[in-house]
């Protein structure tokens, strides 16, 4: 079944992304999108064959993409601190809030997009309350985002038995 990604931006723009549902709980959705062209993010490359498996939960304030090779290999986990995610049938939604964090598979941590939380903040995009949530769930993700990534793939490898 597919499924529409639907990535808010604070400045009232949106991706939309066409995925494959691959389990759907109460406050949970997860998606598969393939890579049909190789691209680089977040100083990893993403050839052309892999997959990403994304992670939407209602009642947290991240989402997890797991991205691997054609062969299965990890390439990196990536989380996206975020708000208003909305789940149905058809969609997942959710406002992007601008930090991302990056783990490769030796463990090494990268936090993007901070120095545009100020920049959001100054131009009125971006609440205090927002700024808050965002500080919140990167000092989170930097504290627990281990535990996260075996969750999810606890989660994949029980789907694929």
């Amino acid at each position: 079944m597919r499924v529409i990604e639907t990535k808010r931006h604070l400045d009232g723009s949106a991706d939309v992304f066409e995925c494959e549902l691959v389990l759907r709980r109460r406050h949970l959705v997860v998606v598969r999108f393939d890579h049909w062209r190789g691209r680089s993010a977040g100083g990893f490359s993403i050839p052309r064959g892999s997959h990403t498996h994304g992670f939407f939960w209602s009642r947290r304030a991240y989402s997890l993409y797991r991205m691997t090779e054609p062969d299965g290999r990890p390439i990196a986990d990536r989380f996206d601190v975020v708000e208003d995610v909305r789940l149905s049938a058809s969609e997942v939604s959710y406002l992007d809030l601008l930090v991302d964090l990056w783990v490769a598979p030796d463990g090494a941590v990268l936090v993007e997009d901070e120095d545009e939380v100020a920049d959001h903040l100054r131009r009125g995009l971006l609440s205090n309350a927002q700024r808050e949530r965002i500080e919140r769930t990167t000092a989170l993700l930097l504290a627990s985002h281990r535990r996260i990534v075996r969750e999810a793939a606890r989660m994949l490898e029980k789907r694929a038995r």
